[in-house]
């Protein structure tokens, strides 16, 4: 069954009216893979059908303000207060509004807020308190807040992580794009000039979620084997106008797939 908050429609260019109901594409990463192309007597031209996303929802500003508490039984603060000091963990915790679910014991919420300060999702996510790492067994423990809070016919589409921060970011400063909201997080500590955002999974470096970073030069950091990948996108995104370079750094790397820059600042 197709999940109406992952599902794409497609659109008539001539009358700009949505298409019959099962007619769209979920994009639901890995998971789904249904698509349905609009069907007729007469043959379909790329120009014919647009995909149309529905309209985003929105969770309330006031949800940050409900759940940015109770740092003391967070696993993800617990783990980066054994290398940054109290004023550098309260800093970033308000830059990135990070907080606190009690969906699992120690769980941490990590805000889609764009620049225009719409919240658009908040991922749940639990990591070891130790290491860092994120809970994979027995199963992978990762969440959206508009499950968590049952809100029903919630249609979500997903923006980079940390993006309402770009209104205070001067357009002469690099943006650094790297996959994990963890990593971003602490290279923003280590390497403050820049501002770090995270696309928050390896299928997020696209046209959508990179579209308000146009008028900025961006370094994109992938993680180990996504280069080929990442740098496909980037030559066709610049050009369309914007200014990415694809680091090779951690690629010529001798380290195991999926190492990213913050496996090799805390090593």
């Amino acid at each position: 069954m197709v999940k109406k908050k992952a599902f794409v429609k497609y659109v008539d260019n001539q009358n700009n009216h949505y298409l019959e109901d099962h007619s769209g594409r979920c994009d639901r990463e890995s998971k789904c893979k249904y698509h349905l192309s609009p069907k007729g007597n007469n043959p379909i031209t790329t120009n014919s059908y647009r995909e149309q996303p529905e309209h985003p929802t929105f969770h309330n500003e006031n949800v940050i303000q409900t759940y940015g508490n109770s740092y003391n039984n967070n696993h993800f603060i617990h783990f980066l207060a054994q290398y940054f000091t109290e004023d550098e963990l309260i800093d970033v915790i308000k830059r990135y509004c990070i907080s606190t679910s009690t969906y699992w014991k120690g769980a941490t919420i990590f805000w889609q807020i764009d620049e225009k300060l719409n919240i658009h999702a908040g991922k749940v996510m639990l990591y070891n308190i130790s290491t860092g790492k994120r809970i994979k067994k027995p199963f992978p423990h990762i969440n959206w807040m508009h499950n968590v809070l049952q809100m029903k016919d919630f249609v979500l589409q997903q923006c980079l992580f940390g993006l309402h921060n770009l209104e205070d970011h001067p357009v002469e400063k690099a943006i650094c794009i790297v996959e994990s909201e963890k990593t971003a997080i602490i290279m923003s500590i280590y390497y403050p000039n820049n501002l770090w955002l995270a696309t928050g999974s390896k299928s997020n470096f696209k046209l959508e979620l990179l579209k308000p970073l146009k008028q900025y030069n961006i370094l994109a950091f992938p993680d180990k084997t996504e280069y080929e990948n990442w740098n496909s996108k980037t030559q066709q995104l610049n050009k369309y106008g914007f200014n990415i370079k694809c680091s090779t750094y951690i690629e010529n790397l001798n380290v195991k797939e999926g190492v990213d820059l913050v496996d090799l600042v805390i090593d």
